[in-house]
């Protein structure tokens, strides 16, 4: 069978439209999920190669602070309390009332490093709970909390119950812990 210039070029036209119309229906699809789920891919490598990068440059930060304190003259081991400076930090916290106007009693302080339970860390860092009852104008009482936030040595506050009195006096329970370490 012999085909013609002319039936070879309709054959090849039909063939070529066959085929584009495969490509277009079928194989373009394929691979347009394919880019796409590829696009996804990378585009979640992104994310976590940018969550990466800033925790590395996080900790390298942290690594320069740290370079910088222990050059200075407090340490940060400094601002754990140990046995012997414990009475210190209760002084302070008296100091704090005094100078504030505010009626401080101190309770529930129990327990040393061998006695106390660890704290939540890595370290050998040991948790000592106490209790704190203040009276006072309210001013004074949100002067010593701000101010106990930001004593050289660490202390957290685990509940606080404020009330207030028939004399426009305000009564504030705390509950904390000083912070021991091993010597």
């Amino acid at each position: 069978m012999k085909f013609g210039a002319k039936n070879k070029i309709i054959l090849v036209l039909a063939l070529w439209v066959a085929a584009s119309f495969a490509m277009v229906s079928y194989f373009f699809g394929i691979l347009s999920d394919a880019n796409q789920q590829m696009s996804q891919e990378i585009t979640a490598q992104r994310q976590e190669m940018t969550q990466l990068s800033a925790e590395r440059d996080s900790y390298q930060l942290a690594k320069q602070d740290l370079t910088q304190l222990q050059a200075k003259a407090l340490q940060p081991e400094d601002f754990f309390s140990k046995d012997i400076t414990l009475v210190n930090e209760i002084k302070t916290l008296e100091n704090l009332g005094q100078k504030l106007n505010v009626d401080f009693n101190l309770s529930g302080l129990s327990g040393i490093v061998v006695s106390a339970p660890k704290a939540k860390t890595q370290s050998e860092i040991f948790a000592v709970p106490y209790s704190i009852n203040l009276s006072g104008d309210f001013s004074d009482i949100v002067a010593f909390i701000e101010t106990m936030e930001n004593l050289d040595f660490i202390t957290t506050l685990s509940t606080l119950n404020i009330s207030n009195t028939s004399d426009n006096k305000v009564v504030a329970s705390l509950t904390a812990n000083f912070y021991l370490r091993r010597q």
